[in-house]
């Protein structure tokens, strides 16, 4: 990705989590990432495409953070496990890209086709919960709505966690993951 390109993401990333989309300025954004407005423009339409733009990159970065070492043997719970604990993970150690996924995730912004692009690799989250469904493990839920459960489940106990500044150890970590598991097992 062009270096440009990329101090404008993290540039736009950190204003609009901090300030929030409709107080950040394109110009504001250009002083933050040292580029002109113009270059801005020359890789993004508009701030609604920036933000599309950052949902895509932050996608794939978690992506590319979960999924690094997934195994698709074991137990549907091994893998459960693993993948969330991944996600977990990843939302702690990247602070600022939890904080954007937390405050954009439904954003009318994000159309279908963005989420689309950007959510792709995380499906195999629902052929694993169709797994478990096969397997009489879980709840008779769709696999998108055992996901969408989970997730929702994880961001707000992150959430809550940041705010009571509760640190995220592998003790802690593995009592979500088993709290997550018994909500949705059969």
């Amino acid at each position: 990705m062009d270096n440009k390109r990329v101090k404008i993401i993290d540039a736009s990333l950190k204003l609009f989590v901090n300030l929030g989309v409709h107080t950040v300025t394109i110009a504001q954004i250009g002083k933050e990432a040292k580029v002109g407005i113009g270059t801005i423009y020359k890789h993004f339409k508009d701030k609604e495409d920036i933000i599309q733009q950052i949902w895509i990159e932050q996608k794939k970065q978690e992506a590319t953070y979960v999924f690094a070492h997934y195994k698709s043997t074991g137990s549907v719970k091994e893998r459960f496990d693993f993948l969330w604990g991944k996600v977990i993970d990843y939302f702690v150690e990247h602070p600022l890209e939890y904080q954007f996924s937390y405050q954009f995730a439904s954003s009318p912004i994000l159309t279908d086709a963005i989420h689309q692009t950007a959510m792709e690799a995380f499906l195999a989250f629902d052929e694993l919960f169709q797994e478990g469904l096969d397997q009489n493990l879980f709840k008779k839920l769709k696999p998108n709505h055992l996901r969408l459960f989970t997730f929702g489940t994880v961001n707000g106990y992150i959430l809550w966690a940041l705010d009571e500044h509760i640190a995220f150890e592998n003790d802690f970590k593995n009592i979500l993951l088993q709290m997550l598991w018994d909500a949705i097992k059969a």
